[in-house]
């Protein structure tokens, strides 16, 4: 850390945030860890700077739950960045970035599969485009100011709560006697499961076609799935994606592949924003067999439409 610059201990703008101008130039330094321990506690860490290196906003958090990345501990801090500046009131911010794999991902030079880390990533692009402007820089770790440090600092070591000596009550079992590293609290409403108890109210819904809420009577918040997903299968993260996927195109546009082995749902709206010259003929992104736009039926080859 700088000489001279305090630890972190607590968020900056607890109590009443200091004012952001608009139009002026932001940094973001951000930093996701896992520890290398057999507990594998992770933690991320924030800081907002001015253009002076001032911080306007810095923090320091554990990320609950268990398997969590590398990659995903990034893409965690780098969302919840975003979303404080965003907060914060301000409309163009620089984001420094030590990770090769993240600035290759936000800067378009790599993709990622449709999984855990490939939602959070899509998250992370959605919150960039409501700023005005985003530039990442990539730089060595080494060489950035004291801000980059202050948030380091979110490391395991540093963050770790005694999960050991913590019990809590589950909501749904009424155990008694379970660890904190066990439970797991929605985001929104501050309701807390064990972890096997949410997996199997996780599971049921998704398999009933139902929304996937928090199981507390009368409870309406939604589950995320970016913080959910290591709870599952990878059969049922599977669903749960293409149940968001659906649920982010209306009734009336949704178009499903006519090849009975495929049946990938696409947007109808989206396959018509093609030149002229492709005409009404497609190819599936799944599968890659073409089918007929306007027949909804595999490519009739030597057949006009409506024959």
């Amino acid at each position: 850390m700088a000489k001279g610059f305090p630890r972190i201990d607590e968020p900056k703008h607890a109590g009443k945030p200091t004012p952001a101008k608009p139009n002026g130039l932001y940094r973001l330094y951000f930093k996701g860890m896992v520890s290398e321990d057999p507990l594998a506690v992770a933690g991320l860490g924030i800081a907002i700077c001015g253009e002076k290196d001032d911080v306007l906003f810095q923090m320091k958090t554990p990320i609950f739950g268990s398997y969590v990345t590398e990659l995903e501990a990034e893409l965690r801090a780098l969302k919840r960045g975003l979303s404080e500046a965003l907060g914060l009131g301000i409309n163009h911010i620089s984001i420094y970035c030590d990770y090769q794999p993240i600035y290759r991902l936000i800067t378009g030079r790599s993709v990622l599969e449709e999984s855990l880390s490939g939602m959070l990533l899509n998250e992370v692009q959605h919150i960039r485009r409501k700023f005005a402007s985003s530039f990442p820089i990539f730089v060595a770790p080494q060489n950035i100011r004291y801000a980059y440090e202050l948030a380091r600092e979110t490391v395991v070591c540093e963050t770790r709560i005694q999960v050991d000596t913590q019990k809590t009550t589950c909501a749904i079992c009424l155990d008694e006697d379970i660890n904190a590293d066990q439970m797991f609290s929605v985001d929104k409403c501050g309701h807390w499961f064990c972890s096997e108890c949410l997996k199997r109210h996780i599971e049921v819904k998704l398999l009933e076609q139902g929304f996937v809420r928090c199981p507390q009577h009368r409870c309406k918040s939604k589950l995320p799935f970016t913080r959910c997903a290591y709870l599952l299968t990878p059969e049922l993260q599977a669903i749960w994606l293409q149940r968001i996927k659906e649920d982010s195109i209306p009734v009336s546009e949704r178009f499903y592949c006519p090849n009975l082995r495929c049946s990938a749902l696409m947007s109808e709206k989206e396959l018509w924003k093609s030149t002229k010259e492709a005409g009404v003929r497609r190819c599936c992104g799944k599968c890659g067999e073409p089918f007929c736009s306007r027949c909804k039926v595999p490519w009739h080859n030597n057949m006009l439409c409506d024959h």
